[in-house]
């Protein structure tokens, strides 16, 4: 004869055991926005020339707005140019790291007095953990020695000069309202000691999880040497190896 109790005991852990493997458990997963998806095709360099107006890498989309009757652009492009010699404007397209070697990159340079966006597809929010900066060759060139025509060489001819060229990173929800940001200095000459002075010259890791989560980024730029028509400074930043963080459903399921 079966003991009523061993069988109560049964039931309960079969009943357990079955509600245990129909529980869903939440797993945070990290994913990187690379640009190692992206195509760059002979000249090493995608500027929107195609009117595309804008490419995706992961889950982000990135705003392009290209001028076909003067070949310029804002916004953003993708590259894996790693000239740091040539100075001018004919060299936008490198990254101040030249053992970049074919890693491929975004680059953003805004349009005047206005802002575009890195954006989450469908403006989902994420937390951001953190990106990859440097410099563009062009805009460290032309802060390290200067340009006749325009812009000053950092530190002035004497090197007191306290320049200095920042990057104001911004966070955005899905509204438009923007949340909070946190600023990166790509280049300081404010130091009392002038061998501490600095332009950014290699792929720099940058903590962006004071932001929050966020539906969508984008980048303003300030300096010490400005005009009449505003900043001399080139406009420019790369960009690389954005981590965020992301919740996916699973169960615990043999």
């Amino acid at each position: 004869m079966k003991n009523k109790n061993s069988s109560v005991a049964i039931l309960l852990i079969l009943t357990l055991f079955t509600s245990c493997k129909k529980e869903k458990l939440n797993l945070l997963e990290i994913r990187t926005v690379n640009f190692e998806n992206l195509t760059v095709g002979s000249d090493l360099f995608w500027n929107g020339s195609d009117g595309a107006g804008e490419f995706q890498s992961s889950d982000m989309t990135f705003e392009n707005n290209f001028n076909s009757s003067y070949g310029s652009w804002d916004g953003f492009v993708y590259s894996r140019k790693d000239n740091i010699a040539t100075a001018d404007y004919t060299n936008q397209y490198s990254v101040y790291d030249g053992s970049n070697g074919a890693n491929k990159f975004a680059i953003y340079y805004p349009p005047f007095g206005m802002d575009e966006y890195a954006t989450f597809l469908n403006d989902s929010a994420y937390l951001i953990r953190s990106i990859k900066i440097c410099n563009s060759t062009y805009t460290a060139l032309t802060m390290k020695n200067g340009d006749p025509s325009f812009a000053k060489k950092f530190g002035g001819i004497a090197g007191n000069d306290q320049d200095w060229f920042k990057m104001t990173i911004i966070g955005f929800n899905s509204a438009g309202d923007s949340l909070k940001s946190l600023n990166f200095y790509l280049a300081d000459y404010r130091f009392a000691d002038n061998s501490k002075d600095y332009i950014i010259d290699k792929w720099t890791l940058l903590d962006l999880s004071p932001l929050g989560k966020v539906s969508k980024l984008t980048f303003r730029f300030s300096s010490s040497d400005n005009g009449e028509y505003g900043m001399n400074t080139p406009a420019y930043v790369c960009l690389d190896d954005l981590k965020y963080e992301t919740i996916i459903s699973g169960n615990n399921q043999p």
